[in-house]
């Protein structure tokens, strides 16, 4: 799971960074980049402006993980999509299979225990969502400070850019 978590994140800088690398590509190519020049050196983030100061290196293996990550995906799409018709052919029976099993089941429990059965499936229930909504509100608030520390460190480095 940490590798999947991984992958996706060192996917997700890559993609930012070949944005940056394109929009920082398509202001130098602008006729007007040159007026607005200070204005969106202030707009751009840290990872666009380490995108124009790479290294031929860094640019050459920017390069290979691409390559590497295209064909990983042309070897990985098609295993995904047989598994999505599997999912599709085989999961509705074994729904339904289930549903019939836990029906015989749930005919041969005593009344008093289906009543009980039933009282706890609503607590667990009503738990789980209790669970969900103060989850919900946890990741708001981390988001929040990841947000702050975020600014407090751009702030930083404006200002240490304004030193020099």
């Amino acid at each position: 799971m940490r590798r999947v978590v991984t992958g996706i994140a060192v996917g997700s800088l890559l993609s930012v960074a070949v944005a940056g690398s394109i929009r920082a590509a398509a202001t130098a190519a602008s006729p007007s980049a040159g007026s607005h020049s200070a204005e969106a050196h202030e707009r751009r983030t840290p990872l666009e402006n380490a995108n124009e100061q790479r290294s031929p290196e860094v640019q050459e293996l920017d390069g290979k993980i691409k390559a590497l990550r295209d064909e990983f995906h042309a070897a990985l799409d098609p295993l995904q999509d047989q598994i999505k018709t599997l999912k599709e052919k085989y999961e509705p029976q074994l729904k339904d299979l289930e549903g019939q099993r836990k029906t015989l089941i749930e005919q041969a429990k005593s009344p008093r225990i289906q009543e009980l059965d039933r009282r706890e499936d609503e607590e667990l229930a009503a738990l789980a969502q209790r669970e969900k909504d103060e989850t919900e509100k946890l990741k708001a608030r981390f988001a929040d400070e990841r947000k702050e520390i975020q600014a407090k460190y751009q702030a930083q480095r404006k200002e240490s850019r304004n030193e020099r």
